[in-house]
């Protein structure tokens, strides 16, 4: 399947998306396929612009880092009715394939009808430090690793789904994307993560999917 079918948004949707590993790809993939509606993107962070066909992409521009920042909270809402699709990038994580939340993050406005997480398996194995994780304090405090220690399914299931971690502040329906996997090996290992959080966590997913933003290939699990 591709993304669109995939998630099997209805219109209006207005999608919240969290989570380290494709976020801004996954957004801009969604507008490229939702080229018959009107479509908005923006941030409620920060986020790199986008340019993607008649898609409105909006947000105050830090001329410094050349990186949007978010419209007040009321323009922005006032402009949501006015698209059929509302792509809002909600999270940061400095391109590292795992992060810890602070308290206000992530920062979904209340009017959202779905909240999609993205995350990616590239940390597996491979030791919790600050080259590995944003806000690494936060991250051993969520999944109980200490520093140095190998990153598993394990802990990368509490950075999920956790009540601190990637869906603490999430609104409407919830879907986690596990991205860029490309190959057998990878999906091997994403569907054994997907189905462990199916049955540790029955009811808190709307969907879960594993695939690729780049290659624009889904499967649900």
């Amino acid at each position: 399947m591709q993304i669109v079918e995939a998630l099997g948004l209805p219109l209006p949707s207005v999608v919240a998306v969290v989570g380290c590993g494709g976020k801004t790809s996954l957004i801009k993939r969604l507008a490229e396929c939702s080229q018959s509606n009107k479509v908005l993107i923006s941030p409620t962070t920060k986020m790199f612009p986008v340019s993607v066909g008649n898609a409105d992409c909006l947000g105050v521009l830090d001329r410094k880092t050349g990186k949007l920042e978010s419209l007040p909270a009321d323009e922005l809402a006032n402009l949501v009715p006015l698209y059929d699709i509302v792509l809002l990038e909600a999270d940061g994580s400095r391109s590292l394939p795992c992060k810890g939340w602070m308290e206000y993050e992530p920062v979904i406005p209340e009017y959202c009808t779905h909240t999609i997480g993205v995350v990616t398996l590239n940390a597996l194995g491979k030791p919790a430090t600050g080259d590995i994780v944003h806000n690494l304090p936060q991250f051993l405090a969520l999944t109980g690793l200490r520093e140095g220690e190998e990153i598993t399914l394990d802990s990368l299931i509490e950075m999920v789904c956790a009540p601190g971690g990637m869906f603490k502040n999430s609104i409407g329906s919830r879907i986690l994307l596990v991205n860029q996997v490309e190959d057998q090996a990878t999906a091997d290992i994403a569907n054994a993560f997907l189905r462990s959080i199916s049955e540790r966590y029955p009811d808190f997913f709307t969907k879960l999917l594993l695939g690729s933003v780049h290659d624009n290939i889904w499967q649900e699990v």
